[in-house]
């Protein structure tokens, strides 16, 4: 391995660099080997003891923490530059990644299929997506449990072995921004699709979860902005120092789309980007799909290649599982989505009811998550025929505890039922559709494999048990 022993100076290591020829770098207890080198980035003292233990018991090399824990232990280190040294040293052991094209989609809603698009656009076969859906591609690389957006250390070490990928599209969370977990990892393009309530267990306000979303667009983080132009857009426009372009429905926007006609599941019209016009017919539907769209062929427009083969992928297009995911079986519409947020729901169904005459829908809220959004959930569920409340993830919560606090949004009452098993639900929903131009929605989960209760993953997908309860049907 060549290598620059005055790059690394400041750091004052324990170690020679070329011993990195032999052994791993990992930034979780979980994944240590013997010998590794291992970063423990809690901030938690009771945390970062017992993750400092697990690392000494499986006979770790050295042991970094960003807390000085004063231990006595000679191989645990307090890094004075934690984030500097895990960014030099992962870099020195997998440098291949920044050889590669890197995306990074942030919003509140619309993140995973924004990335999905991009994907098919750039070629599946040059391009890989790390996100909400695609978490089991990191199992190669790290026991860690699936994120939106994973750790610098198992990213870079993921790319590094995927030599043919010229392309890296991420889903940004704003977790993920604020807990720094990408690192000092710079994007060449950054995209912003919109913002709304959302997380505010994690924020202490809307206004610091848009400023969190922000740091994605400082220069130190990426090269070039692409930024729909909502009103949170303009807002981030206001004040940014990287190059930038906005796309949306403005006649001032770099790329716009001008529906002519969209159905159950497509959308034809004419795209105008860079003052072209292309008449296109993009083989999807559904809410903020052509939002998603115009994000993911900005992108594509700016990347190396040919634009004209990237138009040629739109043949391709699909949403991705649990995304406005639809379920026909013997004349009975079902769709699956995964809008958890009262704006992401009042789209789903104000898009719903302008496609079917009925509009049943059934959803819960996430236990141990954002308290404050199950009321105005329960207000944009109005815009349904009927509503089923059901459980979502309780996770630590009492179901009906949930189902109350939504209910409180809820002044049709008459509309509502509550069943709070979720199969059951669904299938009491099932037995009350009769003709193709009604829809059950379920929605909250989406694409999820598992339903988070009590501490216990339960194997549930949405799609799979209405399947299920579809062709039992008599």
């Amino acid at each position: 391995m060549n290598f620059e022993s005055k790059n690394f100076r400041q750091f004052n290591l324990p170690f020679n660099l070329e011993s990195l020829d032999l052994v791993d770098i990992v930034d979780s207890s979980i994944d240590v080997k013997e010998n590794d080198i291992v970063f423990i980035s809690t901030k938690n003292e009771e945390d970062c003891q017992k993750f400092v233990a697990e690392a000494i018991e499986k006979k770790a090399g050295y042991i970094f923490t960003y807390l000085n824990l004063k231990l006595s232990h000679e191989n645990v280190y307090s890094a004075q530059d934690f984030d500097g040294l895990l960014s030099s040293l992962s870099t020195f052991k997998y440098p291949q990644y920044k050889e590669k094209n890197t995306f990074g989609v942030t919003g509140t809603n619309g993140k995973t299929t924004t990335c999905h698009f991009l994907n098919i656009l750039l070629g599946k076969n040059k391009s890989e997506f790390v996100g909400t859906t695609t978490g089991k591609a990191m199992e190669s690389v790290t026991k860690m449990p699936s994120l939106t957006t994973p750790t610098f250390v198992p990213l870079i070490k993921y790319i590094s072995k995927n030599e043919e990928i010229h392309n890296i599209i991420l889903e940004v969370s704003s977790h993920a921004i604020e807990q720094n977990r990408l690192s000092n990892l710079e994007f060449d393009k950054t995209s912003f699709t919109n913002l709304s309530q959302d997380h505010l267990d994690f924020h202490t306000s809307i206004d610091d979860y848009f400023q969190t979303k922000k740091k994605l667009f400082k220069p130190e983080r990426s090269k070039f902005g692409i930024i729909f132009s909502n009103d949170w857009g303009i807002k981030l426009t206001k004040d940014l120092s990287i190059d930038y372009v906005t796309v949306g429905f403005e006649s001032s926007d770099f790329a716009t789309f001008k529906t002519r006609r969209q159905d159950k599941s497509a959308t034809e019209g004419t795209l105008l980007i860079d003052n072209a016009k292309y008449d296109l017919r993009l083989p999807i539907s559904g809410p903020g799909s052509v939002d998603n769209f115009l994000i993911a062929i900005t992108n594509a427009y700016f990347s190396d290649g040919s634009f004209e083969d990237y138009l040629a992928n739109i043949k391709e297009l699909r949403l991705p599982d649990g995304r406005y995911q639809k379920l026909v079986y013997k004349k009975k519409n079902v769709i699956i989505d995964y809008a958890h947020t009262p704006e992401a729901l009042s789209e789903l169904l104000t898009f719903a009811k302008s496609h079917y005459k009925k509009v049943l829908v059934l959803f819960g809220c996430g236990g141990n998550r954002d308290a404050s959004k199950r009321k105005e959930m329960g207000k944009a569920s109005e815009i349904a025929d009927s509503i089923i409340l059901t459980s979502d993830n309780p996770r630590d919560e009492n179901p009906e505890g949930i189902i109350e606090a939504i209910l409180n949004g809820i002044s049709q009452k008459e509309k509502v039922t509550i069943i709070v098993n979720r199969k059951e639900a669904i299938e009491h929903a099932i037995s009350n559709i009769d003709t193709e131009e009604e829809v059950i929605i379920l929605t909250g989960r989406g694409h999820e494999a598992y339903q988070e209760v009590d501490g216990k993953f339960l194997p549930f997908n949405d799609y799979v048990v209405a399947e299920e309860i579809l062709k039992g049907e008599k």
